[in-house]
């Protein structure tokens, strides 16, 4: 049996190539889906033009060059270079052939703001002095109420004693050679006192100021007057030597003889005149004294 042919094209046209061939069926592989797949221009690739339409081209290029084809950070080009063709423009300072410098970020694992030579003059999170003055009394006076207990006896029984000379030698006879001597071993009684009880004070003023210090970073009279001792590098803890070593300077170099007197002195008036307001117990621990809670914003941390 014949089988039917199909009709020749008319007027000389090409055949229909989907002429004869078996329907696209749903599901195979391999093969798009009507209207699913990325429309373009009827056979003219999505990257060029309409033919016959002039394409304007961009600031210097030349007419017969077409666009620069860029390409995407992602397919393989470095992040840091930028499109060819245009100009990067470079921060004031910095050469042409070099790319723009990368500024550390604050985060975490960052060292410690160190106070005192980030901004000119005197770092405003330094302690004044007479903050750290005030505090220094306020101490002072909470160690003499502890100690007043023990001055009283030492001074009792001097006066006791010089009673019982004066009674002994009425009138003109305290003048006598006796009663002098009487006298003087009171008085070095006395002195034997102050002195016992003087160095037992020393030593508890120095664990006051240790064990604070190595705890808190502040007295009860820093506390009172809103300061905290830190180190130079701007760490707040302290530790037990450093602590240690600064309670030392203060409160034990006085018990020098002589000189003792004189460091004390010189110790506290050492700030007045000291760029970072430090005490000659602060430089020996390497400790500053700031004001509690006072954020001081700086560019980048520095070593000192």
């Amino acid at each position: 049996m014949n089988q039917p042919q199909d009709s020749a094209p008319a007027g000389g046209q090409p055949p229909d190539p989907a002429a004869g061939q078996p329907g696209a069926s749903f599901g195979q592989a391999g093969q798009a889906q009507p209207g699913t797949g990325p429309e373009s221009g009827y056979g003219t690739p999505a990257s060029q033009g309409y033919p016959g339409y002039g394409q304007t081209q961009p600031y210097g290029t030349p007419a017969n060059q077409p666009y620069p084809s860029f390409p995407e950070p992602d397919s393989g080009t470095p992040a840091s270079q930028g499109y060819p063709g245009y100009r990067q423009t470079q921060p004031y300072g910095t050469p042409a052939n070099q790319p723009y410098p990368s500024y550390p970020q604050p985060g975490y694992g960052q060292p410690y703001q160190p106070y005192g030579y980030q901004m000119p003059g005197k770092d405003p999170a330094l302690a004044e002095w007479w903050r750290r003055l005030l505090a220094r009394v306020i101490d002072g006076l909470i160690l003499g109420v502890v100690f007043s207990p023990l001055w009283i006896p030492a001074w009792r029984a001097f006066f006791r004693q010089f009673s019982a000379i004066a009674n002994r030698y009425p009138g003109s006879a305290l003048n006598t050679a006796a009663a002098k001597n009487a006298i003087a071993t009171a008085e070095g009684h006395l002195v034997g006192s102050i002195f016992v009880v003087g160095l037992l004070f020393y030593v508890v003023a120095f664990g006051y100021d240790w064990i604070q210090h190595w705890a808190w970073g502040q007295t009860i009279g820093k506390r009172a007057l809103g300061t905290k001792v830190v180190k130079e590098d701007g760490n707040p803890a302290l530790g037990a030597g450093t602590a240690a070593g600064r309670a030392a300077v203060y409160a034990l170099a006085p018990l020098v003889p002589l000189v003792g007197s004189l460091f004390g002195l010189v110790n506290e008036l050492w700030l007045t005149w000291d760029p970072r307001r430090q005490c000659l117990h602060d430089k020996a621990a390497h400790t500053v004294v700031i004001k509690k809670n006072y954020q001081l914003s700086r560019q980048q941390a520095g070593a000192w």
